[in-house]
């Protein structure tokens, strides 16, 4: 079992401005990964928050028609939103977040996991720290995996906490966004750097680099028709852990983990990412997962 744990949204993206449209979807980066881990036959679990409201209860809906397994703490409030307007295929978000109290996630529910992944605004935030850290501890013996996914220049207090994450665990993904505004003198030195066993950088259309210990891998992008890259990240993180998972490579196992095996590992991520920006959205397309399965997963 994949444990994850992350923020639940409801993604508004502007369709039209005069008057003010949208589409609406269920959102949230670690929500994303585990969406495509469950796409890709993988056993999930997520620990996020929802509201009060009828679209708290729409959410619940979806994430359960995913496959998402989800372990929900309610809050008295509306759900949270993000809405986004969609630039030359990157989007710009702005966010709206109610929730106010500590987070608190059910007790033994991380304990036994293979993996367990978290990231963006979930753990960013000061009230969900001791909930989170709950979770760290009951996945003693998981492969530990965070993406800081930022939007803007993290505060002092952000910052602390991201590096008070980086350096506890297995496995750190970064998009060279993430890692400009962390490092801006020099984000692929300071990246090298870190401390995690296995630290992924992605690099958008130029594909992603890696670094394990004292090996450095380069991966290419794949050439697709570009329709946006809402998720693209988030799903280069579903692909990289499920080869992981696929080939055995867990928390003991990643240190001694071959250059070969690394590098068909990215392969298959960044496939998988460029696959994700062929669609509207965070999604898939069907025939197109199928492809990917028989090609890295033997399937």
């Amino acid at each position: 079992m994949l444990a994850l744990a992350g923020e639940t949204l409801v993604d508004l993206v502007l369709e039209e401005e005069a008057p003010l449209r949208f589409a609406g979807t269920l959102g949230g980066s670690v929500l994303n990964t585990a969406s495509a881990l469950a796409r890709l036959g993988l056993p999930v679990r997520f620990f996020t928050e929802v509201g009060a409201d009828w679209l708290s209860l729409w959410c619940e809906g979806e994430m359960a028609r995913r496959g998402l397994n989800p372990r929900l703490f309610r809050h008295p409030t509306p759900m949270p939103l993000a809405l986004a307007r969609l630039e030359g295929g990157d989007a710009r978000y702005s966010f709206h977040l109610p929730f106010q109290a500590p987070y608190r996630p059910e007790a033994e529910g991380a304990r036994g996991a293979w993996a367990f992944h978290f990231g963006s605004l979930f753990a960013l935030e000061g009230r969900t720290q001791e909930g989170l850290e709950a979770l760290l501890q009951e996945a003693e013996g998981a492969l530990l995996s965070y993406d800081p996914n930022l939007r803007s220049p993290p505060s002092p207090g952000e910052r602390a906490r991201i590096l008070a994450h980086v350096a506890r665990v297995d496995l750190l993904k970064l998009s060279l966004e993430d890692a400009t505004l962390l490092f801006p003198e020099g984000p692929l030195e300071a990246v090298r750097r870190l401390s995690p066993t296995l630290k992924v950088l992605t690099l958008g259309p130029e594909g992603a680099v890696a670094f394990l210990g004292e090996v450095e891998v380069r991966v290419p992008g794949e050439r697709v028709k570009v329709v946006d890259t809402v998720g693209a990240g988030d799903t280069f993180t579903a692909g990289l852990l499920a080869l992981l998972w696929k080939r055995g490579l867990g928390k003991g196992s990643l240190a001694p983990m071959g250059k070969e095996t690394l590098e068909e590992a990215l392969k298959g991520a960044v496939a998988l990412s460029a696959l994700a920006c062929t669609v509207r959205g965070a999604g898939l397309p069907e025939e197109g997962l199928k492809a990917w399965r028989a090609r890295f997963l033997g399937d």
